[in-house]
């Protein structure tokens, strides 16, 4: 997989038959996988190659930012799902408020025809493109018709009943529903982010913590205390993974009005600041809570801790190894 920086840079790369994935693809969940496969299916061809193209920032950033979603991933992570799920290239393209301004009919002739010149174009049953989203996969497939590619479109993944959508997602995360949106994304959702130094009560209270520092533009977890699996890279170089306790949210037994991610690692004692750790959330353990003081606060931890081991023995045990395959990490 390469990634490529701007339309017109593509056809430097490659001059044969391009196959060509549209769609933000925020999360690379289930859905949008099941498009980036039959885009990779397509260029499979002599000589074919298959394309994902991005805009980055995302468009509502540019157009409504009131309106623009938290994301499910960072742009490098998403990066890297993408070129987990296959394609040749992924084009990253500026969303300026001037591109916003393409009709639907300028951005098939324009960028489809004259500057990518594709063989075909697969996308998702909701896509919309063009100014104020005025174009639908119709439209496209009408487009395509006049100008000489083929137009795929993919049918909804269904999860109870519904259409996989990033929005539903979302919704289900903001809700601490971690494994049903991990069941609409294929992994585990993910929390990356920097060990940077806190007030150190964990510590105090027995329970050393790591404060993780992540992306602002990510989305943020219902409130609560979660079983989790965290990786990082170690002095050697080598990938190492661990259970962790992890409590998002403001400790209000504390009155701390800034949510935090504190990773508490149950079978390790480390310096870890400064290091960059994945933190893949399983299961909810309970809800955020506010204790009468320290004492209540520590029993109940210790509780936590034995229901996460039992997890982790009944739910995680080697007859019940979880894959989890998104940027690279199995549990």
């Amino acid at each position: 997989m390469q990634v490529v920086s701007g339309i017109v840079s593509l056809r430097k790369l490659h001059q044969g038959p391009l196959f060509l994935a549209l769609g933000n693809f925020d999360g690379v969940h289930l859905g949008h996988k099941k498009i980036i496969s039959a885009t990779v299916e397509s260029a499979a061809e002599p000589g074919a190659c298959s394309a994902v193209l991005i805009f980055n920032p995302h468009p509502l950033q540019v157009l409504a930012p009131e309106r623009s979603p938290a994301l499910l991933l960072t742009f490098e992570d998403r990066m890297g799902l993408l070129g987990e799920a296959g394609v040749d290239y992924i084009i990253t393209h500026p969303f300026t408020p001037e591109f916003a301004q393409l009709k639907p009919d300028d951005f098939a002739r324009r960028i489809l025809k004259e500057e990518l010149s594709v063989s075909g174009v697969v996308v998702g049953f909701n896509y919309s493109f063009g100014w104020r989203g005025q174009g639908k996969p119709a439209d496209l497939v009408r487009l395509g018709a006049e100008h000489g590619f083929s137009v795929q479109v993919i049918n909804p993944v269904e999860k109870s009943g519904a259409p996989v959508a990033s929005s539903r997602i979302r919704a289900l995360l903001s809700m601490g529903r971690v494994e049903e949106a991990g069941d609409m994304l294929g992994y585990s959702f993910c929390l990356r982010g920097t060990v940077v130094h806190g007030d150190g009560r964990g510590r105090q209270l027995g329970f050393p913590t790591a404060n993780v520092l992540t992306s602002p533009d990510v989305i943020s977890l219902g409130h609560g205390v979660y079983l989790t699996r965290v990786s990082f890279t170690a002095e050697e170089g080598q990938k190492e993974q661990f259970w962790a306790l992890t409590n998002v949210g403001k400790r209000p037994t504390f009155c701390k009005g800034e949510p935090s991610v504190e990773v508490h690692l149950l079978d390790l004692k480390k310096n870890l600041y400064g290091r960059e750790l994945n933190v893949r959330f399983l299961q909810k353990i309970r809800e955020e809570k506010m204790f009468t003081g320290p004492e209540e606060l520590t029993e109940q931890i210790k509780n936590d801790v034995v229901r996460a081991r039992r997890l982790i023995a009944r739910k995680y045990g080697s007859k019940n190894r979880v894959s989890n395959v998104a940027n690279g990490f199995s549990l």
